[in-house]
């Protein structure tokens, strides 16, 4: 093939393919033939076909894993050896062997987070500048709730995330309608989890091998500051659901049970590996104990 769109930056593989379709005229069924690598059917957020998209833009495997897809995220909270393994099975299985645990990570099971968001601005940039606009992956993590770049609330569209692509959601965000969400949080607070989702998909692997010894450092911290001589659990639990509110984290299903030990922040601070969210669950934990 003389020509594949390659991608931009930021974009998610699953835009590239729909940028495909649209470029080469092609329905989703008859691209999977051009991709020849095994893989049965094109998603816009699971990722699959490595071998036909490195071939045809002249990216490895490990860079469009890495760059255009949502693994870095996925991989928040996991040491280095687990996050190593699920390197090795995105790259190798196909899509549908990982819906699991991609569902698991990106919240999928809640309505406004299994829908595709867009920045309007974004989108209206995108296409004067170079005629199209995509779908960003920074938009499609659970945490980025505004555009890290315009710090404009996303749109949230109301095509799923979830189905393979059809000629029905083989859509790009110039040709979707969609409307900002309330998720109960001030502006400021929705910019810093956007910075905090950011910082922590580039921090380097190791970090997550025992992250809960940073968690007692700053509550230790916290407790300090307020002449404590120890972390006062049940304190913290209570400023943490003040600080996101409990309409913020029902609407992204991380409600408390409880404002004790057993609450999931101060289970997560020690060291448990909590279920579905982990990634968002430790976002939020970050961001609460550092500012």
């Amino acid at each position: 093939m003389r020509y594949f769109p390659t991608p931009y930056p930021d974009e998610l593989l699953g835009s590239v393919l729909i940028r495909a379709c649209h470029h080469l005229g092609l329905p989703p069924a008859s691209l999977v033939k051009v991709l020849e690598d095994g893989s049965s059917d094109l998603f816009y957020l699971y990722p699959s076909f490595f071998q036909g998209l490195s071939r045809l833009t002249n990216l490895s495997s490990s860079d469009l894993l890495l760059r255009h897809t949502v693994f870095p995220y996925a991989a928040i909270g996991l040491p280095t050896k687990r996050r190593a393994l699920l390197e090795r099975e995105l790259l190798t299985a196909t899509a549908r062997g990982n819906s699991v645990r991609l569902r698991a990570a990106l919240g999928l099971h809640l309505e406004d987070l299994s829908r595709r968001r867009f920045c309007k601005q974004c989108r209206d940039e995108e296409c004067k500048q170079i005629g199209e606009s995509y779908w960003h992956r920074l938009h499609a993590l659970p945490g980025v709730f505004v555009c890290p770049e315009h710090s404009e609330p996303l749109c949230v569209s109301g095509i799923s995330v979830l189905p393979k692509l059809s000629n029905v959601n083989a859509k790009l965000p110039q040709e979707v309608d969609g409307s900002p969400v309330d998720w109960g949080l001030d502006a400021h607070t929705l910019q810093r989890l956007a910075a905090v989702v950011l910082e922590s998909i580039a921090l380097p692997a190791e970090t997550w091998n025992d992250v809960s010894i940073e968690y007692q450092r700053y509550a230790m911290k916290i407790g300090a500051e307020n002449r404590q001589c120890r972390w006062d659990v049940q304190q913290c639990v209570l400023d943490f659901n003040r600080l996101y509110g409990e309409v913020f984290l029902h609407k992204v299903g991380l409600q408390l049970t409880s404002v004790g030990s057993d609450a999931w922040p101060a289970r997560l601070a020690n060291g448990a590996s909590s279920s579905p969210l982990l990634q968002l669950r430790h976002i939020l934990l970050r961001l609460f104990l550092k500012f």
